[in-house]
């Protein structure tokens, strides 16, 4: 049986949380080497969205093993990314292109800081 839409996210969340918590490691070690007054602060809220997605990507890889899902290879190109997996003994395949991956990325540490549209007047 082919994965639900459902499980499609999930498996895409699974690909892309590794580089939200890679994106949050990078920004602090930039934040911890400038001149900034509120460096603390803001230190400390990133590793709270750090904490956020490493506790997601456990609950995901939960629900995906739950479901029967297993990624079981990924690929990474100068464009895009491939991941294999296997849902319920049927192997399929998954590309993300790098430019979505970024958005995605942007967008979740976005509404993880409470500055993504929503949170605009």
């Amino acid at each position: 049986m082919k994965a639900t839409q459902e499980e499609m996210v999930l498996i895409r969340t699974m690909l892309e949380l590794p580089f939200v918590i890679k994106v949050l490691d990078a920004d602090m070690k930039r934040i911890e080497s400038s001149p900034l007054r509120t460096r603390g602060a803001l230190i400390r809220r990133f590793e709270g969205l750090r904490e956020d997605a490493r506790h997601e990507m456990r609950d995901v890889r939960q629900m995906l093993h739950m479901r029967g899902i297993k990624i079981t290879r990924q690929t990474r190109t100068e464009d895009r990314m491939t991941a294999e997996y296997i849902c319920r003994g049927r192997q399929d395949r998954m590309i993300l292109m790098w430019s979505r991956v970024k958005c995605d990325v942007e967008e979740r540490v976005e509404a993880g800081l409470g500055a993504g549209p929503a949170a605009r007047y």
